[in-house]
């Protein structure tokens, strides 16, 4: 399996557009791996989780190529992760194509109505758009097949007022962990966790270096406790990589800085068209 970030901030992006901190302003000196996108990543050929309003920046800047993907794995429906106006604009005119073309999006019950809502605005064309949008509604601890992987819902410790996901992707014999947005594991998703042995696991790493400050996500010591938990219960081993993911701009992320610190521990830091094979 492999799996390419197309995007690892957190909901302002890096930097975030209006701050003057002094994280942004050396952010906006140093350039590169600084920059960060609103969240989203590629696994294997046509599958894509979260499709946030940076979709259209990822594909011109970071090889994004959106007439190859077949399925969008949502998280959850907060705006960085998914961008509905964006998902409408699959028909013509705003897109030719000489093949039959099915975009399929799975996500919870608020991501489904969200998008529902918004295909409201197309009027005459929400039929046509139905023929090519097709949402799958998920539950929690449900098992299903997207293209050729098998894919399982979990629950993410994120926003309760909705069933946040993290997820479980099997494909031959490689197992990845999608877990973000979310603060430190639940028991009921530690269970669900223990039936596999994980290849790689991504984990919200919004808070960088630090814990405690937002609710519903993670910094680098929740990610070592749960890195740590996972090898010593069998569900990693020592090749299994682990990536720190979705940095906020207001906790120093500059990628030079961490990934140093961030390796020491035993973590990939992550950075806008990081691809990684495993």
């Amino acid at each position: 399996m492999k799996i390419r970030f197309y995007g690892t901030g957190a909901s302002e992006g890096v930097p975030a557009v209006f701050c003057e901190c002094q994280y942004c302003q050396q952010i906006k000196q140093l350039g590169g791996k600084n920059y960060r996108t609103r969240t989203c990543a590629q696994v294997d050929d046509d599958i894509l989780i979260d499709f946030s309003m940076d979709s259209f920046a990822q594909v011109l800047f970071r090889g994004l190529d959106l007439t190859k993907i077949n399925h969008v794995l949502i998280t959850h429906s907060h705006d960085d992760h998914l961008f509905p106006m964006g998902l409408t604009q699959i028909i013509p005119p705003m897109a030719f194509y000489d093949r039959e073309r099915i975009f399929n999006v799975y996500g919870n019950e608020a991501t489904v109505r969200k998008i529902q809502e918004t295909a409201i605005w197309k009027g005459d064309k929400r039929e046509e758009l139905s023929h090519c949008l097709k949402l799958h509604q998920l539950t929690l601890f449900q098992e299903i097949e997207v293209g050729e992987h098998q894919v399982r819902t979990l629950p993410a410790n994120h926003d309760k007022r909705e069933e946040c996901f993290i997820y479980v992707i099997r494909h031959k014999n490689k197992t990845l962990l999608y877990g973000h947005d979310s603060a430190f594991f639940s028991e009921e998703a530690w269970n669900g966790l223990k039936a596999y042995r994980f290849d790689c696991v991504v984990l919200d790493c919004t808070m960088v270096e630090e814990t405690g400050i937002f609710e519903g996500h993670m910094g680098l010591p929740d990610n070592i406790k749960i890195r740590e938990r996972m090898l010593k219960e069998g569900m990693a081993a020592a090749a299994t990589k682990f990536v720190a993911t979705h940095f906020v701009h207001s906790r120093n992320p500059v990628h030079e800085r961490i990934s140093p610190i961030f390796a020491k521990k035993g973590f990939i830091t992550s950075y806008d068209g990081m691809e990684l094979e495993f």
